[in-house]
């Protein structure tokens, strides 16, 4: 029997990559079982079986075959195409031989590339009679072809398989015309089944899950942790601390069946309430998969690197804008060579980005990808139906944000059967009141006022006049041996505030988001030793730092009790003074709400000791109206817009304009400092992406825009680089001159 080929270089056989793709399938069947119920059809998994039964039949044509053993051999053809035509073989209705043989047609590319690359329909179409040239390709190849056709029902673990191998090509389907272009037609006449929703969502996703984790070598795919209670417990004694068993809103949190908004101070184990809610709230073939969302990267590679202890690196992912430079850098830490640690950083994110691992951590915006249909999303979905998600840090987000994100919680609570843990400390009654719009009937677990306040370490000063001013108090304090934060409102006001404080410090540490990536990892790293600190927005997030005194700019309840959190983390200093000046600075009318700063300044007038059960009535002072007027109305615009847009996005088609629309959420723009182009264009020349990605930082659009007009940004290989001075210890200084330019 001649040996057909899938692949070559190294080469598998036809057979063995089906088995190998279907070895994925039952996997997922016994793993994800409730995918039939989501799906909405009773024979869901048979549909899928066929589908990855038959979808490489076609790499049978001489012409495919000859390509795998000469790459000079192009073929200029779609394998997929003619594995379509198989399905004329199945014993189902036309509706569901649709369904299957749309999903062998578009396990590689989409209906619009098939339709503007491969048109096989109508007959006048040229394409159609390429379609007829290369289907007799598969004669020569019948014999084994019939042979491997006869396995189909062998595969199929039921009795009544529905498949008949076909002696020959009469009768067979041509699924531009049969199965592409009827699909095509209904929802451009708005006429939508249910292959272009839920269905074919996860018949697709499924479908290229199978072939893809085949490919890479994985034919199982993994489940969550069993008996999770017990790592949390052992995880916690690793750390030096003796488990005394669970807290009592940790506990509520294990016994709460369904959608769940919890409240508890930082640093009370809202961590492992999560994730014992997520044990709780798992199916019984553990099956669903965990979804850690945080705002920030710092705050996610720290929760990764938590959870990745409990869990192992196996089963948990990261990903977000930067990750692949975090796990590249971790493996050289590790002693990988550069070569080594460049080939499993990419194998390791390949795997993190399919039906693979149980537990992701990630950004909302590595989610939302999915409902702006650019590629993959379908696999993406079936992923993320049935899901488990935890939102952390949820009142970080701007309205335009938390508007996107309420829109696809509401989407997939209804349509994929999600269910949501929200976490907070520090949350405004109104915005609690939209997730419980959003996401329906839930359980509120809030921690008793008096265990809150066994979390009470803080001593709120108002100071007269801006951080400037105070200058000497924190000369004083750093004097007397005390480990100093200080939080401006602005990159460039922190800049100052550091030269003017850098000598009178033995180990000063500037921080903000316009450190290029290999400096920002540094100073992460030696901020243990350091005795004063300056830095933005960039140090409310889940930095371990344990400062003893803080001085801030003014800026909103929400993220000054984020910043107060760096102070006396470890509640073992007794209660310490947060700071914080009752003037800022000219620019932070462009960053927050003056009148929220006023109403922060005003609700903390009594600067006394901030007891924590008295937090959330500060905030629901001061956020007691909702967002103001143009956050609302932002807020409006984003959901409505959205919402509309989400009509547009059916499986099987791509979204052309989804990548640029969804790139436009992040309001920043990557640029490297003009020091290093050379640096820069040497790593991307000699394809060390990872190591260039160490010279890059971001500006928001606003600065991008500005300096663009100024002529002090250029572009090279597609990248920007700026002409502004940059400091290993300062970061991108956007008002002065490159070295190489004065």
């Amino acid at each position: 029997m001649t040996q057909l080929l899938a692949k070559g270089n190294p080469h598998e056989t036809l057979i063995e990559h089906t088995e190998n793709c279907l070895s994925v399938y039952f996997s997922l069947q016994e793993t994800m079982p409730f995918l039939v119920e989501i799906s909405g059809e009773p024979d869901f998994f048979d549909h899928l079986f066929y589908a990855v039964a038959l979808h490489d039949f076609g790499k049978a044509a001489t012409g495919f075959q000859a390509q795998l053993l000469s790459a000079a051999a192009r073929w200029g053809f779609r394998h997929e195409i003619l594995s379509a035509g198989f399905v004329a073989g199945l014993n189902y209705p036309p509706v569901t031989k649709r369904a299957i043989g749309l999903t062998i047609l578009t396990h590689h590319k989409d209906i619009q590339t098939l339709r503007a690359q491969y048109p096989c329909f109508p007959t006048q179409q040229p394409g159609h009679e390429t379609w007829k040239a290369r289907l007799t390709e598969l004669e020569p190849n019948w014999e084994p072809l019939m042979q491997i056709q006869e396995q189909v029902c062998q595969w199929y673990p039921g009795e009544n398989c529905c498949f008949t191998p076909l002696p020959s090509l009469d009768g067979f389907i041509n699924g531009d015309r049969d199965f592409l272009v009827p699909y095509l037609n209904d929802f451009e006449d708005h006429e939508l089944t249910a292959l272009h929703g839920r269905y074919g969502m996860l018949l697709r996703g499924c479908m290229i899950a199978c072939d893809h984790l085949a490919s890479a070598g994985r034919t199982q795919i993994y489940r969550a942790l069993d008996e999770l209670k017990g790592h949390l417990c052992r995880q916690i004694e690793e750390r030096g601390r003796r488990f005394r068993g669970w807290d009592e809103f940790q506990d509520a949190a294990a016994t709460t069946a369904g959608n769940l908004l919890l409240s508890a101070p930082t640093g009370s184990g809202k961590t492992e309430a999560a994730m014992l809610w997520a044990d709780a709230n798992e199916s019984a073939s553990l099956g669903r998969r965990v979804f850690y969302v945080l705002p920030y990267t710092a705050s996610i590679n720290a929760m990764y690197n938590r959870l990745l202890n409990l869990v192992s690196d196996d089963r948990i992912g990261l990903l977000h804008g930067k990750a692949n430079y975090f796990l590249y850098r971790s493996m050289v830490d590790r002693e990988y060579t550069p070569d080594a640690a460049r080939a499993e950083t990419r194998d390791t994110q390949n795997l993190t980005r399919k039906i693979y691992r149980p537990y992701k951590v990630l950004t909302p915006f590595q989610l939302l990808k999915a409902f702006f249909g650019m590629r993959g999303f379908e696999m993406q979905f079936a992923e993320m139906a049935g899901g488990l998600f935890i939102f952390d840090e949820i009142h970080a987000y701007d309205p335009h944000t938390t508007a996107l994100i309420l829109t696809m919680v509401e989407r997939l609570r209804r349509d994929y059967g999600s269910q949501f843990c929200v976490m907070t400390a520090t949350m405004p009654k109104f915005l609690k009141q939209m997730f419980v719009d959003a996401i329906g009937e839930l359980d509120e677990i809030e921690m008793s006022s008096e265990k809150r306040d066994q979390f009470t370490r803080h001593r709120v000063r108002l100071l007269e006049g801006e951080i400037l001013d105070v200058i000497p108090d924190i000369s004083n304090q750093l004097e007397a041996g005390q480990r100093v934060l200080v939080v401006c409102n602005t990159v460039k006001q922190a800049q100052t505030v550091f030269e003017q404080l850098q000598p009178i410090a033995a180990n000063p540490q500037l921080i903000h988001s316009r450190f290029i990536l290999r400096d920002r990892e540094r100073i992460e790293r030696e901020l243990t030793d350091t005795d004063l600190l300056v830095g933005t927005q960039a140090v409310e997030v889940s930095l371990d730092i344990d400062f003893d005194v803080l001085f801030s700019e003014p800026a909103p309840i929400d993220a000054l009790i984020q910043r107060f959190g760096r102070v006396n983390r470890a509640r073992e200093k007794g209660i310490c003074d947060v700071c914080i000046c009752r003037e800022g600075s000219e620019n932070d009318k462009y960053i927050y709400s003056t009148e929220r700063v006023k109403q922060t300044l005003d609700a903390f007038a009594d600067g006394d000791i901030l007891y924590e059960s008295q937090i959330q009535d500060l905030i629901d002072r001061v956020y007691g109206d909702g967002y103001d007027p143009k956050e609302q109305e932002t807020f409006n615009e984003a959901r409505t817009l959205f919402s509309q847009y989400l009509q547009n996005v059916v499986p099987f088609i791509e979204d052309r304009s989804g990548r640029e629309e969804f790139t436009g959420l992040f309001k920043s723009v990557e640029v490297v400092p003009a020091d290093y182009e050379e640096e820069f264009l040497a790593h991307i020349k000699a394809k060390e992406f990872y190591e260039a990605m160490a010279y890059v930082t971001s500006i928001s659009e606003q600065q991008f825009a500005r300096l663009h007009k100024e002529g002090q940004l250029y572009k090279q290989d597609g990248q920007w680089f700026v002409r502004t001075h940059y400091d290993p210890e300062r970061g991108l200084a956007l008002d002065e001159l490159a070295s190489n330019l004065l």
